[in-house]
């Protein structure tokens, strides 16, 4: 296999999944919208396109800030339509990052006198690391992302998910050399093993899938720490394969969301594939391609990433990729069945059949027809895909590779299937990082308040207490 080189195409991957995505958003948004918020979101969604690729197209550091910054102003316009709170949240975040990159541009400006994309100082290179870390949302930086996504209109979590957050990994691709990078290799196992774990404990279906972001993302970050064209090339194409699937994926939840009027798995019914046939079977596209299914776009993109790892004997990091694989599959046989197939063909439904009443109707679908073609076309035409980015490829389905991927496929299903009852009891009471920071936050409300009580203004209080501490130092002293 020869890789592809480092240079102008690494921006086209990511111009196209850009492209394709921003398509397929524009024909979605014409059903999901009404009146004069169809407009809006027509012109935002073009806006954020163009913004983006002048991201991808910046020649230096600080360009590129500015335009990854004009991306986030757009989203966070997308998503104070639906929640202000949590859009202020997402700018606030998206802003601090874009300060410590900033930090970093001038420290290497000042140091090399060039501010040119590519590897910079090491001395600075944390500082743009770093705020790429927020936007990429690194674990304990990804703060953002699950409100961000659980409060957006579908489709601007279809755009953030699918290609604003990719931004953050461009400029760790750009940042990077060919040397091997163990702190990527950490930071990316991380982020496989942590989205998957905290996808698997939501009933939101959207910060479900917001948290396979950062999973999917981790596989990503993973390749680029690998350090060889392999690794560069095995990222590119996951970075492309994820915005295609995970922007069906969001799509597919949002038509959901809106029949059945809740992102809440408990509440969906579980009748979907026979009340919305056409949804469910453009759900299954995308759910076997995240999964690593054979013959779809993302068991081309991990088999990539495997070997490149695999090649250098990166073995922790390989095997931490495999058992997110496995979490994976069990998380989208979960979305599935309790979005879809949990109630009874034969029971009293809450819709009717989908159909097409007008062009609208056809028109929200046809957006994520054209990312399940996408799909299946990166799978099945690897080798034309790989070829027209830049580099070939072939042997991907080897039957080591195949079987390694079906195995894992229906592993993930079988402990679905045994754990079934204890994922539908766990909807209850999920514990989240959110939960306990909500908890830590009442704590230190209750000792705040205690401490209030206690500055009533009372002199004899206050002379008391003085007494009470002196005695126990005293009693200390006298040990």
């Amino acid at each position: 296999m020869r890789a592809m080189a480092f240079g102008d195409p690494v921006s086209m991957v990511f111009v196209a999944s850009a492209t394709v995505l921003s398509l397929a958003v524009l024909l979605y948004n014409e059903w999901y919208f009404e009146g004069k918020e169809r407009k809006t979101f027509r012109f935002l969604t073009v806006g954020c396109w163009i913004a983006s690729l002048g991201a991808l197209f910046a020649q230096d550091w600080l360009v590129f800030v500015i335009f990854v910054e004009l991306v986030s102003l757009t989203l966070w316009r997308m998503i104070a339509f639906a929640d202000p709170k949590a859009a202020l949240i997402y700018l606030l975040a998206q802003l601090g990052a874009a300060g410590i990159m900033l930090i970093g541009v001038a420290g290497v400006s000042l140091e090399t006198g060039s501010l040119a994309m590519g590897p910079v100082p090491p001395e600075w290179r944390w500082f743009l690391l770093f705020g790429l870390g927020i936007k990429t949302a690194f674990p304990g930086l990804h703060f953002w992302l699950p409100k961000a996504h659980g409060a957006a209109p579908t489709p601007a979590s279809a755009l953030l998910s699918g290609f604003a957050v990719k931004l953050g990994v461009y400029g760790i691709a750009r940042l990077g050399t060919f040397a091997s990078a163990p702190e990527l290799l950490i930071i990316g196992s991380a982020m496989a093993l942590f989205g998957v774990s905290m996808a698997l404990m939501q009933h939101d279906a959207k910060r479900l899938l917001a948290y396979h972001t950062v999973s999917q993302l981790g596989y990503v970050v993973s390749a680029l720490g690998v350090g060889t064209l392999l690794g560069v090339a095995g990222a590119l194409y996951h970075s492309l394969a994820h915005a295609l699937f995970k922007g069906l994926l969001f799509l597919s939840v949002g038509r959901l969301e809106k029949a059945y009027g809740t992102k809440d798995l408990r509440r969906f019914g579980g009748r979907a594939a026979w009340e919305m046939p056409y949804t469910f079977i453009v759900f299954i596209v995308g759910a076997l391609a995240i999964s690593g299914f054979p013959g779809m776009s993302g068991f081309v993109s991990k088999v990539l990433i495997k070997e490149a790892l695999m090649e250098k004997g990166m073995y922790p990091a390989y095997w931490a990729l495999q058992v997110a694989s496995i979490g994976t599959v069990i998380s989208f046989c979960k979305l599935g069945y309790y979005g879809f197939l949990s109630g009874s063909k034969e029971g009293e439904g809450r819709m009717a059949r989908e159909g097409f009443v007008c062009f609208r109707d056809f028109s929200g679908l046809l957006g994520m027809v054209f990312l399940a073609a996408g799909t299946i076309f990166l799978g099945l035409g690897a080798g034309a895909a790989t070829s027209f980015f830049g580099f070939s490829a072939s042997g991907f389905f080897a039957r080591s590779d195949v079987f390694s991927s079906l195995f894992i496929v229906f592993l993930g299903a079988g402990i679905f299937y045994l754990a079934k009852g204890f994922l539908a009891s766990g909807f209850k009471g999920a514990l989240t990082l959110e939960a306990l920071l909500s908890e830590a936050l009442q704590i230190l409300a209750s000792v705040r308040s205690a401490l209030v009580k206690m500055h009533s203004g009372s002199l004899r209080f206050y002379l008391a207490l003085a007494v009470f501490a002196a005695l126990a130092i005293l009693c200390y002293l006298a040990r």
